[in-house]
């Protein structure tokens, strides 16, 4: 069985932050490494996502093992354990090999080649790897035919996009109630419903902050963001520039896009265009976005105004 933890510390501590796979989780634990890494250890080694069919969290992992410099072994001792703490840090160390650590890879191929659970590992590292990592130790088994990107994730959850109430105050008050109950699986398709009403639909703004802040499921992220972005745009600089540290790619693509010109926005987004763990999407993204603000492209609509969330 899966070791879950589902008491989620509050979204504004660290631990929370970590466990939520927030860009402000990142970004505080640079700020002191030895602190953060049991925390960091402890994500990988317990599964804090509510739904881990969506929800991101290898990518995040792996960038902060990397970037706080943080020894893998604790990780490669998780392949040990049952099968699903092995994937866990199987996807966490298949990255970092990606990024450069020949420990990592050496961890996975030792794995593949003696370990328990060396069968699920190979067609996880499959799915990434350069043919050669992998292919001498496939050994016979079919494993070419799963490899590919990894493939979109049905959303979770509560109604889809098309069953959301059409009149605004509805909406408004569907979203209410799920606060009030918290209602975590699902809040994401209401405020894309409000999007839709645009700056009408502003006095939900307070509401879809909440909802940033604290969801547990870091997929439906988002979905908020974008809502956020079509209600209530002034504001959300600080916002998109936490989120090019977000676990989700779905809310690091809007943050490339809109996070307001600064020198260490300019860092982050070179970081994300060369960093060989990085979705695709990402780095050709940061990329273009680069070359537009080198070439003096404009500011984006609604970045340069300051705010917070928190």
């Amino acid at each position: 069985m899966a070791q879950r933890r589902y008491e989620y510390a509050p979204a504004g501590t660290l631990p929370g932050l970590l466990q939520r796979g927030r860009g402000l989780g990142a970004q505080m634990a640079a700020e002191d490494p030895a602190a953060a890494a049991d925390l960091v250890y402890g994500c990988i080694r317990w599964d804090w996502r509510w739904d881990r069919e969506a929800d991101d969290r290898h990518l995040y992992l792996a960038r902060l093992v990397r970037d706080l410099e943080l020894p893998v072994g604790p990780i490669v001792d998780l392949l040990t354990g049952d099968e699903d703490t092995c994937l866990r840090a199987t996807g966490v160390l298949e990255l970092l090999a990606l990024g450069g650590s020949a420990e990592a890879r050496e961890a996975l191929r030792t794995h593949v080649r003696e370990g328990e659970h060396r069968v699920a590992a190979l067609e996880s590292v499959a799915m990434l790897w350069p043919t050669p990592w992998w292919e001498d130790l496939a050994a016979g088994q079919d494993v070419r035919e799963r490899r590919g990107p990894r493939a979109l994730l049905p959303e979770h959850g509560g109604a889809s996009d098309l069953h959301i109430a059409s009149d605004l105050p509805t909406a408004t008050g569907e979203l209410e109630r799920q606060w009030a109950s918290q209602e975590w699986c699902g809040p994401m398709h209401t405020a894309r419903g409000l999007a839709r009403f645009g700056p009408e639909a502003a006095g939900a703004a307070s509401l879809l902050r909440r909802f940033w802040l604290w969801t547990p499921h870091s997929s439906e992220r988002p979905a908020y963001l974008e809502a956020l972005a079509a209600v209530a745009p002034v504001g959300l600089a600080e916002v998109y520039t936490e989120c090019l540290w977000d676990c989700e790619a779905g809310a690091r693509l809007p943050a490339v896009a809109h996070a307001p010109d600064r020198p260490h926005v300019r860092e982050r987004l070179a970081h994300l265009r060369d960093d060989p763990m990085e979705e695709a999407e990402v780095r050709e993204a940061a990329g273009a976005r680069l070359a537009g603000l080198s070439s003096g492209g404009s500011e984006p609509e609604g970045a340069g105004s300051e705010g917070e969330l928190e």
